[in-house]
């Protein structure tokens, strides 16, 4: 798995924002290390090529469809 975080989080409250970019052939990133618990996620295609994002949320995993060969951008709220 190729998730990279921002190098810095936002915060509201007990709120959480992760933002980093996915690459190619990634189903699901793993955020257990910044969050308790994801409330919402999404994974938008970098380009032309990929494929329309659904995503599920399993715990503190995101999981999505493979973003295609540019790789994609994630956002995720949460909490800490």
């Amino acid at each position: 798995m190729a998730f990279t975080a921002d190098n810095r989080p936002h915060t509201i409250g007990d709120l959480m924002v992760i933002t980093g970019t996915v690459a190619n052939l990634d189903t699901s990133t793993d955020l257990s290390a910044f969050l308790s618990e994801i409330l919402w996620g999404q994974v938008s295609v970098i380009g032309p090529a990929g494929a329309p994002q659904t995503t599920s949320i399993n715990g503190t995993t995101l999981v999505y469809a493979n973003p295609g060969p540019t790789g994609g951008k994630l956002f995720v709220i949460g909490k800490r």
